[in-house]
């Protein structure tokens, strides 16, 4: 008997060891996430691990008009036009050292054609609080020279289809 118990505890926690391994598998990087992290990591952000790829969508006219993504695009740099039919993916990063936040922030970077060229943050583990804030950590208001309803209605009639 104390061997079938022994057997049954021994493959109980070979079972769970192999579960806990299967969830902390790292996600396979490409050339594209590397070109990612080293865009971060030029800013002198700490990276601390690459999560793998949170969304990747074809950016669209009708998009730059919806929310999110007309919050996300006015974020960036970057002519949102000059992306219009192209796949953009978006890698998650959790860095430190980032302006936004003391601790670990979410960083999510924009590529296309395998080229990173914007993206947003947010305070790790609090996407849930409402905030847009660009890869550095700024608001809409901090980078556009307009009031919230000014930018919005040019937004709007730029790119509504």
């Amino acid at each position: 008997m104390r061997l079938i118990v022994a057997l049954l505890l021994l493959a109980m926690s070979t079972a769970c060891a192999a579960a806990a391994n299967e969830e902390k598998q790292v996600p396979l990087r490409d050339s594209r996430a590397n070109a990612s992290q080293a865009l971060l990591e030029a800013k002198d952000y700490k990276v601390n691990s690459y999560e793998g790829v949170a969304h990747s969508y074809t950016l669209t006219k009708e998009k730059l008009t919806e929310l999110p993504y007309m919050m996300y695009w006015g974020l960036q740099s970057v002519d949102p036009l000059n992306y219009v039919g192209k796949e953009i993916i978006i890698d998650k990063f959790v860095v430190e050292d980032h302006p936004l936040a003391k601790g670990k922030v979410e960083v999510y970077v924009y590529s296309s054609e395998g080229q990173p060229f914007g993206g947003t943050s947010v305070p790790y583990r609090r996407r849930d609080d409402g905030g847009y804030w660009s890869m550095d950590g700024k608001t809409l208001e901090e980078i556009q020279p307009k009031s919230f309803q000014e930018w919005q209605k040019a937004w709007m009639a730029r790119y509504t289809p």
